[in-house]
C-alpha cells in the first residue's frame, strides 16, 4: 500500500480525454492519478520519480523529476509558418497535451500540407522543442495512415543502412560449418505454415519404432549462427524484439535476407538448424531429449490445409500441392505418423487435465489499394495443432535440459484466487455450479469440460479466459499454468522472437562447451532486463496489430451509418456492453453516459453480467442476441459508436 510522502518511480499515462494523466505502478492493482498541475512536463510513457500524496482520503502522485523521456515518435499533419522561422505540427493523437514546434533546421525536407514523424529534441520554457525524423507524404492516403501508427507504436518501417549493410557481407556458409554439426539430410523433413509465410523456423522429421515408440525431430533455424552478440543486426533485433503481424505486411524482427532466405527452412536447400530429439515412449511421453546443432534439407513445404486434406484422404498419391510438389507414398506416410503421435499425446494431455479454448480470430482481407474486402474468419485446421502439440513438446524439453543454466522462461501465474471467486460467483448465474479447491491447471480443465454442452459455451469460456493471468518473459521459472508445465520456454520461432534467438544463444555456448562462469554471470545480470524488454515489445506489438484492425474496421463501416446489425452480447463494463457482430467485428454499445451517469434509465449488475431498464424492465445479459444501429464514426480515435434498437 502507498503511504503519504512515499516516493515511487515508473512510467506517466497521459489520459486521452483530459489534461490529467495516471502513474502506472507495476505491482500495483490501481494507477495514481496525477492532476494536470502535477504533471512537471511529463508526456506519455516518460518514466518519471513522483511523490504520493493523500488529497480528500484519495491517493494521488506529484511528478518530481523526469527520469527518462520515452524515445518515442509522433505523427500528424506538418503545418509550415516560414516568415516566422518555425513549423508547428497538427497533432491529433489525444496523448500530446502540448503545442509542437518545430525550428527550421530540423523541418528536414517537409513542407506545408505534409504527415510527418517527429523527436522530441529538447524542452524550452514552456514547450518541447522537436525534430522531424521522416517524412510520409501523402495525407488520408490509408499507408500514410497506418505507417503513422507503426512510428507512434515505437517500431519502424525500415531497417537502418548500418544494419543492411551488416547484413549483405553475411556469407551462407552451410558447407563450412558441415564438420562440426549432425546431418540430418538423410531424414525425411518437411515444413508446415500457411500458404502466404515466407519466414520457415521450424521442421519436422517423426519416425515410428517397431516397439511402438516414436522419434520425433523438431529442427529449428539457427539464428544465432547469423546474428553474432554485439554486432548492429543483433542490437536491431533486440529492439523490435518481436515480428508484427498487420493484415496487409509484416514488421520483421531481421532483415528479409534473412528471416526469407539465409535463416528460413526453404526446401530442397540445406540448412543450418538446432535440432530437439525427442522418443516418446508407450505412455506417449518425452522418454529422453537431446539438443545439437545440425543441417538439414527440406523435402516438402506444405500449408496447414494440405496437411488436412492428406489426413483426411480429399487428396492422394500424385496429387499436385500448392508449391508444386507432388505426393509421394513416403509423404502420406510420414504425415499420418505424425498424426498418430499428435492425437496419442493430446488424448494423454486431455485425460490429465488441459486448457483449450478454440476462438474465432479476425482475418481482415485487403485489396492492393488497402480498402477492405472482407472480414472473416482464420481456417484453423487439426493440422495447426499438430504443430502446437509439437512445437509445446520441443519447448519444455529444452526448457527442462537447461533450467540449471541462466535461461529465459515463458511462464504464466496461477489465478489470482479473488478472481477465482468472482468467477464461481458469475458461474451461477449460467446455473454452473463448481467449487474450487485447489486452483490449479487440472480443476480449471474439469471446469472447461462441464461447460462443453452448456448452450452459453462459448462465452463462459471466455470468462473463464479472461480469470487468468497473462503469460510473460521471465529470466526466473514459476512455471505455466496455462500449460500444466513445471518448465517452458520459447525456443522454436527465433526469426521472428527475440527470447528465442536469447536461449538458442545460451544452448550454442553450452553445445560448444564455451559457457564460461564469466558469461553464466553476464546472463545471470542481463537476462532479466531482456525477459522484460521482450513481453514489453510483445504487448506494444499486440497494441499495434489491434489499433491497424480497428483503422480497418473504421474504414469499413465509415459509410454505414444508421444501418441496423444483429449481434451478441459478448462483454460488459458498468457503463454499456461489447457486441460481437456476425463477421466477427466486436465493438461498444454505451448505455450509460460517463459525463451524466444519473440520468439514465439503465442499471448494470456487473456480478451477473445484466442490464435492467427502469421503466421497461427490459433485460441484457451476456450472449444475448441484440439488434444495434450505427450511430457514427469518430476516424481520428478509431471509434464506431452503436446505439441500441430498442
Amino acid at each position: 500500500m502507498f503511504q503519504d510522502g512515499q516516493i515511487v518511480k515508473w512510467k506517466f499515462i497521459q489520459a486521452a480525454s483530459g489534461e490529467y494523466g495516471f502513474l502506472e505502478i507495476e505491482w500495483e492493482e490501481e494507477n495514481l492519478f496525477v492532476f494536470w498541475g502535477n504533471k512537471n512536463k511529463a508526456l506519455d510513457q516518460d518514466e518519471v520519480e513522483a511523490q504520493v500524496s493523500v488529497f480528500k482520503w484519495k491517493k494521488e502522485a506529484k511528478i518530481t523529476d523526469i527520469i527518462k523521456r520515452a524515445d518515442r515518435t509522433w505523427v500528424w499533419e506538418f503545418i509550415q509558418k516560414e516568415w516566422d522561422g518555425y513549423g508547428f505540427v497538427q497533432l491529433f493523437n489525444p496523448a500530446m497535451k502540448y503545442d509542437v514546434f518545430v525550428p527550421n533546421k530540423f523541418l528536414n525536407w517537409a513542407k506545408n500540407g505534409d504527415i510527418i514523424a517527429i523527436k522530441i529534441m529538447d524542452w524550452e520554457w514552456r514547450n518541447p522543442m522537436w525534430k522531424i525524423v521522416e517524412v510520409l507524404w501523402e495525407k488520408e492516403n490509408p499507408e500514410t495512415t497506418i505507417n503513422g501508427f507503426i512510428l507512434e507504436s515505437w517500431f519502424k518501417l525500415n531497417f537502418p543502412k548500418w544494419v543492411l549493410t551488416e547484413v549483405d557481407k553475411l556469407k551462407n556458409d552451410v558447407e563450412k560449418e558441415k564438420k562440426y554439426r549432425k546431418d540430418k539430410t538423410n531424414l525425411f523433413t518437411f515444413t508446415i505454415d500457411g500458404e502466404d509465410s515466407k519466414d520457415l523456423d521450424d521442421a519436422l522429421s517423426v519416425k515410428k519404432k517397431e516397439n511402438g515408440e516414436y522419434i520425433l525431430y523438431v529442427h529449428i533455424a539457427d539464428v544465432a549462427h547469423y546474428l553474432q552478440p554485439g554486432g548492429k543486426v543483433q542490437e536491431e533485433a533486440f529492439k523490435r524484439a518481436t515480428s508484427v503481424y498487420l493484415p496487409h505486411k509484416v514488421l520483421p524482427m531481421l532483415p528479409v535476407r534473412l528471416s526469407n532466405d539465409l535463416c528460413s527452412l526453404n526446401p530442397n536447400t540445406e540448412k543450418l538448424t538446432l535440432t530437439c530429439e525427442m522418443l516418446i515412449d508407450s505412455e506417449w511421453k518425452v522418454k529422453k531429449h537431446t539438443v545439437y546443432e545440425s543441417f538439414i534439407n527440406s523435402n516438402y513445404r506444405l500449408t496447414y490445409k494440405e496437411v488436412q486434406q492428406m489426413y483426411e484422404k480429399e487428396i492422394k498419391v500424385w496429387d499436385k500441392l500448392m508449391f508444386g510438389w507432388k505426393i509421394t507414398e513416403e509423404l502420406l506416410e510420414s504425415v499420418n505418423v505424425a498424426y498418430e503421435l499428435k492425437n496419442k499425446v493430446w488424448k494423454i494431455k486431455v485425460e490429465n487435465g488441459l486448457l483449450w479454448f478454440d476462438f474465432p480470430e479476425t482475418k481482415i482481407v485487403v485489396d492492393d489499394n488497402l480498402q477492405v474486402v472482407k472480414f472473416t474468419k482464420y481456417p484453423i485446421y487439426d493440422s495447426n495443432q499438430l504443430i502446437e502439440e509439437f512445437m509445446v513438446l520441443a519447448n519444455e524439453s529444452v526448457s527442462r535440459k537447461f533450467t540449471k543454466y541462466p535461461f529465459l522462461y515463458r511462464i504464466h501465474e496461477r489465478p489470482k484466487v479473488e478472481d477465482v471467486e468472482k468467477l464461481a460467483k458469475i458461474l451461477k448465474v449460467f446455473w454452473v455450479f463448481f467449487d474450487f479447491t485447489d486452483y490449479d491447471t487440472k480443476e480449471f480443465a474439469e471446469l472447461i469440460e462441464k461447460v462443453k454442452l452448456h448452450k452459453d459455451r462459448e462465452i463462459l469460456e471466455k470468462l473463464i479466459l479472461r480469470t487468468l493471468q497473462k503469460a510473460v518473459y521471465s529470466d526466473v521459472n514459476i512455471g505455466h499454468f496455462w500449460l500444466g508445465l513445471k518448465f517452458y520456454s520459447h525456443f522454436t520461432s527465433p526469426i521472428r522472437r527475440y527470447p528465442d534467438y536469447q536461449i538458442h544463444r545460451i544452448i550454442k555456448l553450452k553445445l560448444s562447451w564455451k559457457l564460461s562462469w564469466n558469461l553464466i554471470e553476464v546472463y545471470k545480470n542481463k537476462l532479466e532486463a531482456t525477459a522484460k524488454k521482450c513481453t514489453e515489445q510483445e504487448i506494444k506489438a499486440q497494441k499495434l496489430e489491434w489499433k491497424v484492425r480497428d483503422y480497418f474496421m473504421v474504414q469499413y463501416y465509415r459509410d454505414k451509418i444508421w444501418e441496423e446489425f444483429t449481434g451478441t452480447v459478448s462483454g460488459m463494463l458498468w457503463f454499456g456492453v461489447f457486441v460481437a457482430l456476425e463477421n466477427t467485428a466486436e465493438w461498444f454499445v454505451e448505455l450509460i453516459s460517463k459525463e451524466d451517469k444519473e440520468n439514465t434509465d439503465w442499471v448494470p449488475d456487473i456480478d451477473i453480467m445484466q442490464f435492467v431498464n427502469k421503466k421497461t424492465k427490459q433485460r441484457i445479459s451476456i450472449w444475448e442476441k441484440i439488434t444495434v444501429r450505427l450511430k457514427s464514426v469518430d476516424e481520428k480515435r478509431l471509434r464506431l459508436e452503436f446505439e441500441l434498437v430498442k
